[in-house]
C-alpha cells in the first residue's frame, strides 16, 4: 500500500548559530545544555506530529490557502555541517529537506559556506531560519507570534536594520549561486530560497517556518515522499546505544518502507563484514521526544513505517558500525540484495590513504567521513582513518610517519577513548594525539599547535643564525692585548653575538667573539646602543687594531641566503643596509 511519509528535516549551519536551539522551541525540550560544548554531538531525532505543526501554524493558516496533509515532520539535529553524511543512503542522503540556520547578525560564516556546499552536493532542497532577530538594536519581542505580526509591532529603524542584514545575506547567497528572498517577497519558490526570520528563543516566526518548511515539501516532494508499507525497510543507523534492560540497541531512521519484530535485518559491523540479524524488538519514541534522551521511557511496538526514529533491538547490535545503512529483507532474493549491498558499503569504508598523512579514529562512520571531508578541504593528508579507541598499532604509525614530517606524525581521537597504556606509548614515542568530543575543535586545534609549533621553530632556527652588526673600539678601553683580547666596545648597530667572526671594512679578519660582559655579567648577545666587554680570540691589541676602529660581524653564506630570503621581513631597513655593507666588505655582489 503507497502512501504519503512525513519528511525528513536535517538541521545545518554554523556550531553557534542556534540549531539545537531552534528544535527546543519546537519540542520545548533543552537538549542542548546537556551537550559538550554546547553543541549537538550525536544525532538525534525528534517526531513533530502534524497536529502540532498545524497549531503551531494556525495564526497563518487562517490567511493562506494551505491544507497540511503530511502526517508530520521527522526533525534531524545534526552534530555539525560536515555530519549531514551520516544521514546517508546509497547515493544520497535521507534528508528530504533541510533548515539552514543563520544568525542574523554574522551572516554565513566557513562552516555555513561548508553546509551549503553540502546542500548543493546532494540536491537538497532547504529553508533559511535567519535566527535571533530578537537580538537585534531595539528589538520588541512578541513571544510566539508570527514573524509577520511581530515586524509589524517594530520601530521602523528595527525593521531597516532587520531589511539590512536580510539584502546583506541574500547578496551572500548569490555568490553561492542561489536566488534568496524573505518568504512573504518571494515571487517564485521554485526557484527562490525561502528565509525565514525567526527567534529560537522567543518562538517568534516559528509559524511561518514550520508553515514553509512542511508546506514546500508537501508541495515538491510529493514523489520522494511516497513509501510502500509493503516494502521492506530502509534505514541508517545512527547511534549503537546499551539501554537498561535491553543491552546494545540501534538508533536508526527508517526512511523507506517497513519494519516489524521478528524480520531478518542486514547491516555492517565495526570490524569489517556484513551482519545477518532478526529484530527482537522495536522502539519509539514518544512524540516530540528526542531519541538520545527522551524524557519518557520508549514505548516498545511491533511494526514501524517511513519515515521514523526507532530503537531496534537486535543479536550484534553492539558490533554495528553506527553511520552504516540497514537493510530488511523478507524473501531469499531480497537477502542477497541487502547482503550486497552492505558488503558494497564495507568496502567503501576501507580507506586507504597517503603513505605520510595523519591518522584519525572516531565513534562512528559519519563522523569518520565527517573529518576526512574536513581534512580534505584543510589539504592535511590522511594516512589512516577507523572507527573505535586509539591502539598501539595507530601510535607507532604515527611515529613512523613523524620521522618524514613531525606535524602529520599524530593521531586524532574524536569521541573515542584512548587507553591508559596507548597514552603511555604516545608520550614515550612523542606522538601528539588530539582527544576532542567537539568535531571543529579537533581541526582548530592541530591548527594551532602546528603554528606554534612552526613559530618555535623559526625562533630557534632565527636565534641561530648570524646576523649583521657593527661595532667600534671604545677610546681608552684596553683590558688585555691579547689571547684573547678584551676591549670596549659600542654596537653601533645590528646584533653582536658570540661565537661570531669580525673582520674590518676591507674584508680581512680580526678574530672570533669569545665573550661579551655587560655590567661585569656574561651575556649571550649585545643590541644597538650598548656598550660592553668583548673577548676577542686572534688579534693583538695596538697592531692592527686600534681605538675608533670600526669592525662588522662576518655573516657566512649560509645566514646572508637565509636572511635575504626567507628571513628578510625580519630585519630592520639599517640591518639590511648592514649586512649589505658585510657583503661589500667581503667583495660579494650586493643586489
Amino acid at each position: 500500500m503507497t502512501a504519503i511519509r512525513q519528511p525528513i528535516v536535517a538541521t545545518l549551519g554554523h556550531v553557534d548559530h542556534g540549531k539545537t536551539t531552534l528544535l527546543d522551541s519546537i519540542r520545548n525540550t533543552k537538549v542542548q545544555s546537556k551537550e559538550a560544548g554546547s553543541i549537538t554531538q550525536a544525532i538525534g531525532a525528534s517526531e513533530v506530529p502534524i497536529g502540532i505543526v498545524t497549531a503551531v501554524c494556525k495564526p497563518c493558516l487562517s490567511r493562506m490557502p494551505v491544507k497540511l496533509t503530511i502526517p508530520g515532520l521527522l526533525f534531524i539535529d545534526t552534530p555539525g555541517h560536515e555530519v549531514f553524511s551520516n544521514l546517508r543512503k546509497r547515493g544520497g542522503s535521507i534528508a528530504d529537506i533541510a533548515i539552514l540556520v543563520i544568525d542574523v547578525a554574522k551572516g554565513v560564516e566557513a562552516q555555513t559556506a561548508e553546509a551549503i556546499g553540502i546542500l548543493k552536493t546532494h540536491k537538497t532542497p532547504f529553508v533559511i531560519a535567519l535566527n535571533k532577530i530578537d537580538a537585534l538594536s531595539g528589538w520588541i519581542p512578541h513571544k510566539d507570534a508570527p514573524f509577520s505580526q511581530t515586524i509589524e509591532e517594530q520601530r521602523r529603524e528595527v525593521a531597516e536594520q532587520l531589511d539590512t542584514k536580510t539584502y546583506e545575506l541574500i547578496g551572500q547567497l548569490y555568490n553561492y549561486g542561489f536566488q534568496a528572498e524573505r518568504f512573504d517577497r518571494v515571487s517564485d519558490f521554485t526557484k527562490q530560497i525561502v528565509i525565514v526570520p525567526v527567534s529560537a528563543r522567543t518562538r517568534e516566526g516559528l509559524p511561518e517556518l514550520l508553515l514553509f518548511v512542511a508546506g514546500l515539501a508537501q508541495k515538491f516532494l510529493e514523489n520522494t515522499l511516497k513509501t510502500s508499507s509493503d516494502a521492506p525497510g530502509k534505514a541508517s543507523v545512527l547511534e549503537v546505544r546499551e539501554e537498561k534492560g535491553l543491552g546494545m540497541t540501534l538508533d536508526a531512521i527508517l526512511y523507506d518502507g517497513s519494519i516489524k519484530q521478528g524480520d531478518k535485518i542486514f547491516f555492517p559491523l565495526v570490524e569489517g563484514g556484513v551482519a545477518e540479524s532478526k529484530v527482537k524488538a522495536i522502539f519509539r519514541p514518544k512524540p516530540l521526544d528526542e531519541m538520545r534522551d527522551p524524557t519518557e521511557k520508549f514505548s516498545p511496538i511491533k511494526y514501524a513505517e517511513a519515515a521514523a526514529g526507532i530503537k531496534i533491538s537486535c543479536e550484534d547490535a553492539g558490533h554495528a558500525l553506527a553511520g552504516g545503512s540497514l537493510f530488511v529483507a523478507r524473501t531469499p532474493e531480497g537477502e542477497q540484495i541487502a547482503r550486497d549491498a552492505i558488503a558494497g558499503e564495507v568496502r567503501e569504508i576501507v580507506f586507504e590513504g597517503e603513505k605520510d598523512g595523519v591518522i584519525i579514529k572516531a565513534d562512528s562512520l559519519g563522523s569518520l567521513e565527517a573529518l576526512t571531508k574536513l581534512f580534505e578541504a584543510e589539504k592535511i593528508p590522511v594516512r589512516a582513518a577507523g572507527i573505535g579507541a586509539v591502539s598501539r598499532k595507530e601510535i607507532l604509525e604515527a611515529s613512523s610517519v613523524k620521522a618524514n614530517n613531525r606535524f602529520l606524525g599524530v593521531v586524532f581521537a574524536f569521541n573515542v577513548p584512548v587507553p591508559a597504556d596507548v597514552a603511555l606509548l604516545a608520550e614515550e614515542e612523542c606522538v601528539k594525539v588530539f582527544s576532542e568530543k567537539v568535531i571543529y575543535n579537533l581541526v582548530d586545534g592541530y591548527g594551532r599547535w602546528v603554528d606554534a609549533a612552526k613559530a618555535t621553530d623559526k625562533k630557534d632556527a632565527f636565534a641561530k643564525l648570524v646576523l649583521p652588526a657593527k661595532i667600534v673600539l671604545m677610546k681608552n678601553h684596553c683590558f688585555r692585548v691579547s689571547k684573547p683580547c678584551i676591549v670596549g666596545v659600542e654596537i653601533l648597530s645590528g646584533v653582536l653575538r658570540t661565537g661570531v667572526t669580525l673582520i674590518k671594512s676591507d674584508g680581512s679578519v680580526v678574530g672570533q667573539v669569545k665573550g661579551i660582559q655587560h655590567d661585569k655579567e656574561s651575556v649571550a648577545e649585545a643590541r644597538q646602543g650598548q656598550q660592553v666587554a668583548v673577548s676577542i680570540d686572534g688579534p693583538v691589541f695596538g697592531r692592527g687594531l686600534d681605538y675608533g676602529e670600526e669592525l662588522l660581524v662576518d655573516v657566512p653564506k649560509e645566514s646572508q641566503l637565509l636572511l635575504q630570503g626567507r628571513y628578510a621581513a625580519t630585519l630592520s631597513p639599517d640591518q639590511q643596509d648592514l649586512l649589505k655593507d658585510v657583503m661589500r666588505a667581503k667583495g660579494l655582489k650586493v643586489f
